[in-house]
């Protein structure tokens, strides 16, 4: 099927497009339900839903702070190490009689069921989206932060052999909005900044990232911004924008 001549003229100065991940072409289907659910089967069966979510998010919050970028720059940590000790501080603080060997068996299994389709669910115009800019014949890749196993996840996911490469924080070494990690793919393809568009949904991360990094950027809000000429509430309405009306970058 050949592209709207509108598409190919808004995309027209870009050789390369990449994409956020986690809530932009995919999302996570309830994660603490996984977390509950596993618990339960290792014998764990007291536990509050609520206070499983306030142990989590607390826990996530202070290993985010403590050890950056899941342990990408701690000596001797590494990101499954990173999980494993989240989901020990989350238990132990959900149940505080749980066992050393409970701990471990869920943290494995969460590590495990986290990086299949189970736990995540595509977005609506993801697909489509992504097809259309491959056949646009752009390089089109990821920019995500996230931990090493992001490319297991988008295999599971339908996305194995989408992307020209799958760019983690933890790989680059620093997260978004951080302008070295939008270098990374300028160096290794020789391409300019200005040929560059970054598609996502944070405002910080992925837009205002983009734009330091002299990229072009495009916003998936969800809700009503500034950004009225770069902003969109769906994936479905930046692609119908994108075939449609001429965009002003």
């Amino acid at each position: 099927m050949s592209l709207p001549s509108q598409f190919l003229k808004n995309l027209k100065r870009f050789r390369l497009v990449t994409f956020d991940v986690t809530d932009t072409l995919l999302r996570l289907e309830n994660p603490l339900r996984q977390y509950h659910e596993t618990a339960t089967e290792c014998g764990i069966t007291d536990l509050d839903r609520n206070q499983l979510e306030r142990c989590f998010r607390q826990s996530f919050s202070a290993m985010s702070r403590e050890y950056p970028n899941f342990g990408r720059l701690s000596p001797g940590l590494g990101w499954q190490n990173w999980w494993l000790e989240l989901v020990a501080r989350t238990f132990t603080c959900a149940s505080p009689g749980v066992s050393t060997e409970q701990l471990e068996t869920i943290g494995r299994r969460l590590i495990t069921i986290f990086r299949t389709s189970k736990c995540w669910g595509h977005i609506e115009g993801a697909q489509e989206l992504v097809q259309c800019v491959r056949q646009a014949g752009k390089h089109v890749g990821v920019i995500s932060n996230f931990d090493p196993s992001l490319s297991q996840v988008l295999a599971a996911m339908g996305f194995a052999d989408k992307f020209d490469f799958v760019l983690t924080s933890y790989e680059a070494g620093v997260m978004k909005p951080d302008t070295g990690i939008f270098k990374i793919p300028l160096q290794r393809l020789n391409i300019r900044p200005e040929q560059a568009l970054h598609i996502g949904n944070k405002m910080d991360m992925d837009y205002t990232g983009a734009r330091n990094s002299g990229w072009s950027g495009l916003l998936i809000a969800g809700e009503r911004t500034d950004l009225a000429k770069h902003s969109f509430s769906s994936l479905s309405d930046l692609l119908k924008a994108l075939e449609t009306k001429e965009i002003a970058w």
